[in-house]
């Protein structure tokens, strides 16, 4: 019975957060940089500008289902029912900061591909803010060939209702991005740009 209760509670979070979840870029930012908004149907991910050139792909996700690919069917029950540790992902990209140049270089498939423009400076506050969590956890990183990402332990546990699409929002909104909806499923969409 309680199975039951779980799946009634997972599918009604679903069907009320079918809704797309927009996303409204800062207006002319004064410094405009690009990033990309990676769906990739059931998770999101996000592509920054690097400090020196080049691209890094951020992920965040269960730490045994994403970063370590146990992708079993109590495994993902965890991940959805109860807090887990989370993981953050990594990688470094090289090359122009083009969707073209992204989509080329991923492995791992890719439904949309939203860029938006956003201001340089938030972009190197983000981008500093998870390098250290990254850093910071660095000993207990492993690499998944599957998602071609390093994975280090994220702090904040992983639960349904805070998850890769959740934390993407987060991001955004950390960019000077507006994100409206419930960013439970991965339904974006960009408007405003």
């Amino acid at each position: 019975m309680k199975i039951f209760v779980s799946l009634f509670v997972v599918l009604s979070i679903a069907l009320t957060s079918a809704c797309a979840v927009q996303v409204t870029p800062p207006r002319q930012p004064l410094e405009p940089v690009p990033v990309f908004l990676l769906d990739h149907g059931h998770h999101a991910s996000l592509v920054l500008v690097g400090e020196k050139g080049g691209l890094l792909r951020y992920s965040y996700g269960d730490w045994h289902y994403y970063a370590l690919g146990r992708a079993g069917l109590a495994t993902g029950f965890n991940a959805l029912f109860k807090p887990t540790q989370a993981a953050l992902g990594r990688r470094e990209l090289p090359g122009p900061p083009t969707a073209a140049n992204v989509r080329s270089q991923l492995r791992i498939g890719i439904e949309q591909l939203f860029e938006l423009s956003v201001e340089a400076a938030a972009v190197g506050r983000l981008r500093g803010e998870l390098d250290v969590l990254f850093q910071t956890a660095l000993a207990a990183r492993v690499y998944n060939a599957e998602m071609d990402m390093e994975f280090v332990p994220h702090p904040q546990p992983y639960t349904l209702a805070h998850n890769s699409n959740r934390m993407a929002a987060q991001w955004l909104e950390a960019l000077g991005c507006q994100v409206q909806g419930r960013a439970i499923v991965s339904n974006w969409q960009v408007v405003g740009d």
